[in-house]
């Protein structure tokens, strides 16, 4: 048998396994740093707005600053949606099978 013909007889093996490393590094994972992102999105804009949420001079900003966060929240929203479209598009068009 030829060296290289065991080489690709193992790569081959190794197709499967790296098709479904992939799947379970997207399954295990993909979802608990989406809602990382989330959560320190909005930690961020709690953060950020925290003076004008609990109105801190009395001035009327509550809901000014509730609004910011709604705004910040979207925005987070939409760029994982973003991110997970590019993510599938990307991923819909690699061949990962050697032929």
């Amino acid at each position: 048998m030829n060296a290289l013909t065991v080489f690709g007889f193992v790569l081959l093996q190794a197709g499967g396994g790296i098709t479904s490393d992939v799947n379970d590094f997207l399954s295990n994972y993909a979802v608990p740093i989406i809602a990382m992102v989330f959560v320190v999105g909005i930690g961020w804009g709690v953060a950020h707005n925290y003076d004008k949420i609990i109105d801190k001079d009395n001035q009327g900003t509550r809901k000014e600053g509730l609004i910011n966060l709604v705004w910040i929240a979207c925005y987070v929203i939409i760029g994982l949606t973003v991110i997970t479209i590019l993510v599938s598009q990307v991923v819909s068009r690699l061949n990962l099978s050697i032929s």
